[in-house]
């Protein structure tokens, strides 16, 4: 009888020490898979990634002497493209300055044993490019309808000057002016690029720009609409002076 307490008294902090390492500290089971690294710009980015978990980790340094403000990696056959123009405290990864993030990925490229990361592009401050022609260019077009839509957004803004008009008139305006056809988003370009002409055919990836522009601006006002009637002409200020820091940027 004495043996068998005895060992019962062992076993139950055996049992709860194996409990806790599995259900309550998952994370001492998981190892990093090591990601190779390919950058196809001119070496200045030192770039470093894991598998976690189900998570691709990346960790980015910019080595170079200016601001990257965008850069786009091919993983599994898939392309992601991050811009900073919408942060509203970084203007990008400064040099010397290291940027980490978290991507989901599936269960495919988990199985390989050396899973790639191509780095292809990277924007930088001066509105020069490093990496492959096509996707800095694709970067750019996308970069470039986005601000289109910021600046027709800010047109309207600053036509009214204070808000003195319902903020259904000034949105339906603005979802107008958002909605603009394509020979007009010609014209708009030409003006806000004069290098472009104004009958070039919008890229597709300027015209997912114009779509993510349009988006985000009237998230941006729905922001607006849903404060309280005594706060909305400081907000209605805000907002100019975020557009007019965004257009800036982009």
């Amino acid at each position: 009888m004495l043996r068998r307490f005895l060992g019962a008294a062992i076993l139950l902090p055996v049992v709860g020490l194996l409990v806790y390492t599995v259900l309550l500290n998952p994370a001492a089971e998981a190892s990093p898979q090591e990601v190779t690294v390919i950058t196809k710009t001119s070496g200045h980015e030192e770039v470093k990634a894991t598998i976690v978990e189900g998570q691709l980790r990346i960790s980015l340094t910019n080595n170079h002497r200016e601001t990257i403000t965008a850069f786009a990696f091919n993983f599994a056959d898939t392309t992601i493209k991050e811009d900073f123009a919408y942060l509203d405290v970084h203007l990008g990864i400064e040099p010397g300055s290291t940027f980490q993030k978290s991507y989901p990925v599936s269960s495919s490229p988990i199985e390989s044993e050396s899973p790639t990361l191509n780095l292809i592009a990277v924007l930088l401050k001066d509105g020069t490019n490093d990496g492959t022609a096509k996707i800095a260019q694709e970067l750019e077009d996308e970069r470039l309808g986005e601000k289109l839509q910021v600046l027709r957004t800010l047109r309207i803004l600053e036509k009214e000057g204070v808000l003195h008009r319902d903020l259904q008139a000034i949105k339906s305006d603005i979802v107008t002016a958002l909605n603009a056809d394509e020979s007009q988003t010609r014209l708009a370009l030409s003006d806000l690029k004069p290098a472009t002409r104004s009958d070039n055919k919008p890229s597709d990836d300027l015209m997912n720009g114009l779509q993510v522009g349009r988006e985000k601006m009237l998230q941006r006002f729905e922001v607006l609409e849903r404060l309280p009637a005594e706060h909305r002409e400081k907000g209605f200020i805000e907002f100019k002076q975020q557009a007019n820091k965004l257009f800036a940027k982009l």
